[in-house]
């Protein structure tokens, strides 16, 4: 397997793109979350995009999905033939549905109607097969979430956000273990330590683990209560490492606040093993 990190910032940095990992398995491409820039950095890492998919969506925060459509357009006019899939939690099904028949419906019409009239004026040429909306959702929750060839993804919930004052928000969040022959990677989505990021890490080749905060951070109270639910520190991320006794442990969704230095030291009051700052464009085999 390679990973390559595409996007490894939270919203707010102005000097990473946003969550989306690249995971090759032969001549699979597996994209984790779609974050700002994810299609930017595809295009830049020469991504054969007519071969993209499945898509695997942790969770509903912007900084998770507003690439999503622009990589859903972009595998069609790139020569996407086959159906994209499209795997999240609850609520993924209306997303997308919202974004093919509401919100860029009408970008998706310019493109039929522009084909047609190019093909109108010239001679020869064939109707283009419009697959943009050929797009299949599955909403999973925890177990195996897609099988493919030599490899297997499996979800299970984490905790990123506890509300129980809001019976009414049905709030859910996945991470990710991705299997092939012997080799495992974790894709943690945004949690803090939980036992779903412990059972999908557990004994992994790789956990590609959030880390929004050095452990620094925690006398700002409300980074106090945020990392009680939400998003971890740097000390937490390598508590989570430590419990599920992974080999290689990259961090990332990294505030400006976070530097190697600092993080890996960090990370060493739980963690021993191989420590990585995760970076955009960073590869990982």
């Amino acid at each position: 397997m390679k990973v390559t990190l595409l996007g490894t910032g939270p919203p707010m940095n102005p000097n990473r793109f946003q969550s989306s990992a690249l995971i090759e398995i032969g001549s699979d491409l597996l994209l984790f979350d779609a974050g700002g820039g994810a299609l930017h950095q595809l295009l830049v890492s020469g991504v054969d995009l007519s071969r993209l998919g499945p898509i695997f969506i942790t969770h509903h925060h912007y900084d998770h999905i507003n690439d999503l459509y622009p990589v859903i357009l972009s595998t069609s006019t790139l020569g996407r033939v086959d159906t994209l899939h499209i795997y999240g939690p609850g609520g993924t099904q209306r997303i997308v549905d919202a974004l093919l028949n509401v919100v860029y419906a009408p970008d998706i019409r310019f493109r039929i109607e522009e084909n047609r009239e190019v093909l109108r004026r010239t001679q020869g040429g064939h109707q283009r097969r419009e697959s943009i909306s050929d797009v299949a959702v599955h909403e999973i929750g925890s177990g195996v979430a897609a099988v493919g060839d030599g490899w297997r993804v499996i979800a299970d919930y984490v905790r990123h956000g506890d509300f129980p004052d809001a019976p009414d928000f049905d709030w859910r969040c996945l991470g990710y273990r991705i299997e092939s022959g012997a080799e495992v990677v974790t894709i943690s989505g945004d949690t803090v330590p939980c036992p779903g990021i412990i059972g999908l890490a557990r004994d992994a080749d790789l956990l590609v683990q959030c880390c929004m905060w050095p452990e620094s951070a925690l006398t700002i109270p409300t980074v106090q209560i945020l990392t009680e639910s939400v998003l971890p520190t740097t000390t937490q991320a390598g508590q989570i490492a430590a419990e599920a006794g992974v080999k290689r442990l990259v961090l990332t969704h990294l505030s400006p606040a976070v530097n190697e230095t600092g993080a890996l030291a960090d990370v060493r009051q739980h963690y021993q093993g191989e420590v990585l700052l995760g970076s955009d464009l960073l590869d990982i085999e």
